[in-house]
């Protein structure tokens, strides 16, 4: 059985701090793709597109976050900040969602 997903997500956190400049790039363009997904179907469904996820809302967003802001400690990376600017979104609608 997989560990619970919280010490799941921090220690793959953790394992980034080490990591070679492609694994921090591959990574950056995968947490991308998928908040973008995200962030696109956030759009669409609302709400309800919390209820795919493992874990609650707030705790998907602080992975987003989390994972975006390990990559950053590394250095400026375009793909990074792009990153970042789509968590920015991301966290701000499902605000705007979860007052609704």
């Amino acid at each position: 059985p997989k560990p619970a997903w919280r010490p799941r997500k921090e220690r793959f956190i953790e394992r980034l701090t080490g990591a070679s400049g492609s694994v921090r790039l591959v990574t950056a363009a995968d947490k991308l793709h998928n908040a973008r997904s995200v962030l696109a179907d956030l759009r669409r469904e609302g709400e309800r597109v919390w209820d795919r996820f493992a874990a609650p809302r707030h705790d998907t967003l602080w992975y987003y976050r989390a994972v975006t802001s390990r990559l950053r400690e590394s250095g400026p990376l375009p793909l990074v900040e792009e990153l970042d600017r789509v968590v920015t979104e991301l966290e701000r609608r499902a605000e705007i969602n979860a007052r609704r």
